[in-house]
């Protein structure tokens, strides 16, 4: 085989390994106390999945050229707008989680920082499943933080979870609509909510499925049917009313005079 032939099959070889790096997945076995488990899950990755692509179809309707997300935590949301969005721009106070969203998404600017302290506006802001982890007495800078990164007539798009959802040890508070809008009301004001929308609601169907592929004892993956799961999760239990919805999607309005 010619020189040139072989560093070509050199090439093809390296960037048929360069092409794996989609995920790190060399971390997904791991040891757990004691033993080697060979996956991770997360019970509420189709939840996860569902308003979180959600919120991505709001995004996309505004039609922004550029966007900035605040709390990106890893950069999941912020790489899923992949459509072509000229700027885009996250931050978050963990340091630790903008180096992961770097080092998934070397195409995105990322900086841990406090979004008080950038400076310039976006077309759309985004936070989603933040405010809920901002303490009481700093919600009110946090959204007007959110509001001053917004150009005029730009969107700020919240999503949050709602007291359908048991309150987790992580969060301060979830969300009904009259909450949100007095924090809004308090945080933001030159802006206004523009459209909500309840999304994710529970299945007794899904739960049993949950329940019965992943949990203390085992984690079951059937392929044949993760389409058709998926399908059943994005149409059927994604629209949500105030009763049944998890999550509020929020769109707000930046207007150019006060309010």
């Amino acid at each position: 085989m010619a020189a040139d032939q072989v560093e070509q099959s050199g090439l093809s070889k390296f960037l048929a390994q360069d092409r794996q790096y989609v995920f790190p997945y060399h971390y997904i076995p791991h040891i757990e106390t004691g033993y080697g488990v060979r996956f991770r899950a997360l019970h509420w990755g189709l939840e996860y999945l569902c308003y979180t692509g959600h919120a991505r179809q709001v995004v996309r309707s505004l039609a922004p050229s550029s966007v900035l997300d605040v709390g990106c935590g890893d950069g999941r949301f912020l790489g899923t707008l992949d459509w072509g969005v000229e700027r885009r721009k996250g931050v978050d106070l963990s340091e630790r989680a903008i180096r992961f969203a770097r080092a998934f998404h070397e195409e995105i600017a990322f900086e841990a920082v406090d979004a008080g302290h950038l400076e310039g506006t976006f077309d759309v802001v985004t936070s989603v499943a933040v405010l809920e982890h901002v303490p009481q007495e700093h919600c009110r800078d946090f959204l007007a933080s959110l509001e001053a990164r917004t150009r005029d007539g730009g969107h700020i798009v919240l999503v949050v979870p709602t007291h359908v959802i048991p309150l987790s040890s992580k969060h301060y508070r979830h969300y009904d609509l009259s909450l949100l809008e007095k924090q809004v009301d308090e945080g933001c004001r030159r802006s206004k909510v523009v459209g909500v929308e309840y999304v994710y609601r529970k299945s007794r169907l899904m739960e049993c499925y949950l329940r019965l592929t992943h949990n203390r004892l085992w984690f079951i993956e059937f392929s044949f049917l993760n389409h058709l799961v998926w399908r059943h999760v994005w149409n059927r239990l994604r629209i949500a009313d105030e009763k049944t919805g998890q999550y509020i999607v929020a769109v707000l309005q930046k207007g150019v005079v006060g309010r």
